[in-house]
């Protein structure tokens, strides 16, 4: 990585940038104010940083290869910067002091590597540990037409309760598959836990609710006529899968442990139709 071309370097406000020059540090870890909405504040050791997905993929993946560590896939929105990028990060710290060994280390491999401070974005995928972008995504060919930069880029959604829904995008890689690999996981996320997988692929996240105890989804599963229609998946709080209904949407969960949801069906005119149904849960 060449000094002055990282779009990080380029992107960041003076106050969020140190640098461990030959001089020493050129900007000091003195406290400042948090934004209300942000968890604390966390110092990421970079290594890389590119202004698209797919290129902060590959260097990663070069820079494992390299022997300098897994990293951290991160975007700088999950710092509050006004003009995000995608980063690397050997090493996301809560203090400065570990930081800046990280940093020594990493210099082995990167010589120009950096430390930027981040005030964490609360409810973010930076929060949660996890990262913005799956490392199966250096392997989308540039040429793929079924994907966007939103296909690379992973997502997370609170539901409350201490329960987030992260949307990890993925590749797959599948023969003649018609998405060219374009895949969503669903998992669940809940504090002190490891992330637990819910759906393999979730191809359009309708609605996702929780409450008294359960988590429903409903996730796009086919086309009929001009519509789109679902499958509703439901779980424990813990993720457990308790069950599944077909051609429903809109999911909501009561407290006498029903599931509602609006049944779908398609007549011959190709009009939509939808009826209340509910459904009995119990845990397994």
């Amino acid at each position: 990585m060449k000094a002055g071309a990282s779009p990080l370097r380029r992107a960041l406000v003076p106050v969020a940038v140190f640098l461990l020059g030959q001089a020493g540090l050129l900007a000091s870890a003195t406290a400042w104010a948090e934004t209300p909405a942000a968890v604390g504040t966390r110092w990421l050791v970079v290594g890389a940083s590119e202004a698209t997905p797919g290129g902060i993929a590959k260097r990663a993946r070069a820079l494992t290869a390299a022997g300098a560590g897994d990293g951290l896939l991160l975007s700088t929105a999950d710092c509050f910067d006004p003009r995000p990028v995608f980063a690397w990060a050997a090493e996301v710290a809560s203090d400065f002091e570990p930081a800046r060994a990280a940093l020594v280390r990493l210099r082995q491999h990167v010589p120009d590597a950096f430390i930027k401070r981040c005030n964490v974005r609360a409810g973010s995928l930076l929060a949660l540990g996890l990262p913005a972008v799956h490392p199966s995504i250096a392997d989308v060919p540039a040429d793929a037409v079924n994907w966007s930069d939103a296909d690379r880029v992973s997502a997370v959604r609170v539901l409350g309760a201490g329960l987030n829904l992260v949307l990890q995008r993925y590749r797959a890689t599948l023969p003649d598959d018609p998405l060219e690999g374009r895949r969503t996981r669903l998992l669940l996320v809940r504090p002190g836990a490891a992330p637990r997988p819910l759906v393999e692929d979730c191809a359009g996240l309708a609605s996702a609710v929780a409450g008294h105890g359960w988590l429903a989804l409903a996730c796009d599963s086919e086309q009929a006529a001009d519509h789109v229609l679902h499958t509703v998946h439901a779980f424990s709080d813990s993720g457990e899968r308790v069950a599944e209904v077909a051609r429903c949407r809109a999911p909501r969960l009561s407290a006498d442990d029903l599931l509602l949801c609006q049944s779908e069906s398609v007549d011959a005119t190709g009009k939509l139709k939808l009826t209340p149904r509910s459904s009995k849960l119990a845990r397994r």
